[in-house]
């Protein structure tokens, strides 16, 4: 197998909050814009925490400055780890031992890329015992500088080896798209908001089924690195 760099997204991808992120999330933008706000997750799906905390406050007409989006994010990642000791919130699929498998193979490393803060990242990965499989180097998270997914993306490409192919994995449309926009290669995987015909619109590299294996992976990657 060719040397390859999987940039994971985490919401729908790795994991499912079922909803218990969007909780403090909404009440940490209610906060800071003194009215109520609510969070359409389909509609939301794919933007990066600092998209939507955009989107929300111009719902109501509140001010986007990225220093006071920062703060709303830290006043969310602050309450994040009790909302989602409260819920449901659970690993999708195998994925900590499809993890495990590439972890071993020394032709692929593992990476994030992902529309959530990092901190907010790294207490959703750690809250299902994931956040082990990804260095600190290799977690390619929403920040001020890098805002928008395709900033992410662009941002984690940078991190690859001449060697390397990048694949981006995710669930939404924007993974689609964000991977495009920096000529790395994409893997869709209907896990989260969006079905397998949503997706197929967007014309991904490859679409794995909902039940997908270790075996699908392989193979696909394979597949996109002309192997």
């Amino acid at each position: 197998m060719k040397k390859v760099k999987l940039f994971w997204d985490i919401d729908g991808t790795l994991l499912r909050t079922n909803g218990a992120a969007a909780v403090p999330f909404a009440k940490a933008v209610s906060e800071f814009a003194g009215v109520d706000v609510f969070i359409d997750r389909k509609k939301l799906s794919g933007y990066t925490d600092y998209e939507i905390v955009i989107s929300l406050l111009e719902s109501v007409g509140a001010a986007t400055d990225i220093k006071n989006i920062t703060k709303i994010l830290d006043n969310y990642t602050t309450q994040l780890p009790m909302a989602l000791n409260d819920c449901m919130v659970e690993r999708i699929g195998y994925i900590k031992e499809i993890l495990e498998i590439l972890l071993d193979n020394s032709n692929i490393e593992l990476a994030i890329g992902t529309g959530n803060c990092l901190q907010g990242a790294r207490t959703k990965l750690n809250h299902v015992s994931l956040l082990a499989y990804f260095d600190d180097r290799n977690l390619f998270c929403a920040s001020e500088d890098h805002w928008s997914r395709d900033l992410i993306i662009k941002n984690a490409k940078k991190s690859l080896m001449h060697d390397q192919v990048g694949i981006v994995i995710g669930d939404s449309p924007k993974d689609i798209l964000s991977a495009r926009a920096s000529r790395l290669k994409n893997i869709s995987v209907p896990t989260g908001g969006h079905s397998s015909s949503e997706l197929s619109v967007y014309d991904p590299d490859l679409i794995l089924n909902l039940d997908w294996s270790i075996d699908d992976l392989t193979q696909g990657i394979k597949k996109l690195t002309n192997q």
